[in-house]
C-alpha cells in the first residue's frame, strides 16, 4: 500500500446560510446562532447544513453529510496498490500478477465502523424551527459543527488502510492455499470464507472478481478428486482420495452400496479408509461389487471396485 497524505481539511463544502423559505416564519430556535453559522469552513471541524420535517430527520441527515464529508476526506488521502490475477486454469498452468493503483472510492470507505459511528454528541449543533401557519407545515434548519482535525484524518487513513492490507493478505493466503490442499474441508472452509469475503468487499471493489475467482478455483477442486482403489479383496476395499497426485483426507463418511454385499464397516487408517463387509451372499459367477461415493460441495464422486470371491 501507498499512503498520500494530503492534509486537505480545507475540502469543507463552502456553507452559506440557507435561505428562510417563502411562507415560513422562524418560531423556535435552540439557542443564540453560534458565530460558526454560515462560515464556509473552520480549521479542524467540518461544517454541514441540513433542513427536514423532523427533528430526527434533520439530526439523520446532518449526520449523515459528515460522514460523507470524513470519507471524501480519506479516500482523497489514501491510494492503494491493487494486484490484479489472471485466473489459473484447472491444469496448473501459472498466474501472473499485475500491480495497478487505485484511488478508494467515498461510498467505500464511508463503510468503515469507526465513520459509521461518528456521532452527533460530538458535534456542536443548533437548529432553528420554522412553520407555515397557513399550511401548518413545519420544518427543522440544522447546522453542525464537527470536529475533525488533521491527526483525526491520518488515524481514519491508517486504520483504513491496515484494514484493506489484512484483506490482500488474506486473499492471498487463499491463493497459496490451492498449492497446498490436504483436507476437503479445507475446501469446504476456503468457498465459505470467500463467499462472504466477496460480499464483505463489494462489487465495486477491485478484488472482487480474483476473490470470485478463487472461489471458482476451490470448487474446481471437487470436480478433480478421484477415489483411488488401494487393495481390493473379499471382504475388505481398501481406497484413498488423491487430489492433483496427492492423498487428501475428508472426515465425511462414504456411502456404500454393493449388488450382493451388506454390512458395512468403514474405519479410517491414516490416508486410507478401510472398508470390511459380509460376502456371504456373494457368487463366483457374478459380477460382483461395491460403490463408493463421497458428495463434496454439489459434486458426486463414485468409484465402483469389482472384487472376486477367490
Amino acid at each position: 500500500m501507498k499512503k498520500i497524505l494530503v492534509i486537505a481539511l480545507s475540502l469543507m463544502l463552502p456553507l452559506c446560510t440557507m435561505a428562510q423559505k417563502k411562507g415560513f416564519k422562524l418560531v423556535e430556535k435552540s439557542g443564540d446562532k453560534p458565530e460558526w453559522v454560515g462560515k464556509g469552513s473552520v480549521k479542524g471541524f467540518i461544517i454541514v447544513q441540513s433542513d427536514k420535517p423532523t427533528l430526527e430527520e434533520v439530526k439523520a441527515d446532518a449526520m449523515q453529510k459528515v460522514r460523507a464529508e470524513i470519507a471524501s476526506s480519506v479516500a482523497t488521502n489514501v491510494m492503494r496498490t491493487v494486484n490484479s490475477y489472471t485466473q489459473k486454469t484447472v491444469d496448473g498452468t501459472n498466474a501472473s500478477t499485475n500491480a495497478t493503483m487505485s484511488i478508494e472510492s467515498t461510498s467505500k470507505i464511508a463503510k468503515m465502523p469507526a465513520i459509521q459511528g461518528v456521532s452527533i454528541t460530538k458535534a456542536d449543533v443548533y437548529h432553528e424551527l420554522y412553520r407555515n401557519k397557513k399550511t401548518d407545515e413545519q420544518y427543522y434548519n440544522m447546522y453542525v459543527k464537527y470536529p475533525f482535525s488533521q491527526f483525526d484524518l491520518v488515524e481514519l487513513v491508517t486504520a483504513y488502510e491496515k484494514h484493506e492490507k489484512e484483506i490482500d493478505e488474506r486473499i492471498n493466503g487463499f491463493e497459496e492455499g490451492l498449492d497446498n490442499i490436504q483436507t476437503v474441508e479445507q475446501v469446504d472452509d476456503a468457498i465459505t470464507a470467500l463467499g462472504a469475503l466477496s460480499k464483505e468487499i463489494g462489487a465495486d471493489d477491485a478484488r472482487y472478481f480474483a476473490v470470485e475467482g478463487l472461489v471458482n478455483r476451490y470448487i474446481a477442486v471437487y470436480d478433480n478428486i478421484i477415489i483411488e482403489v488401494v487393495r481390493n479383496e473379499p471382504g475388505k476395499l481398501t481406497i484413498q482420495l488423491v487430489y492433483n497426485g496427492q492423498t487428501i483426507t475428508t472426515s465425511q463418511k462414504p456411502r456404500m452400496k454393493s449388488n450382493c454385499a451388506a454390512q458395512f464397516n468403514m474405519k479410517t487408517m491414516g490416508d486410507k479408509m478401510v472398508i470390511n463387509y459380509n460376502s456371504e451372499y456373494c457368487y463366483e459367477q457374478d459380477d460382483n461389487y461395491i460403490e463408493v461415493s463421497f458428495r463434496f460441495g454439489s459434486k458426486f464422486v463414485k468409484e465402483k471396485a469389482f472384487f472376486k470371491m477367490r
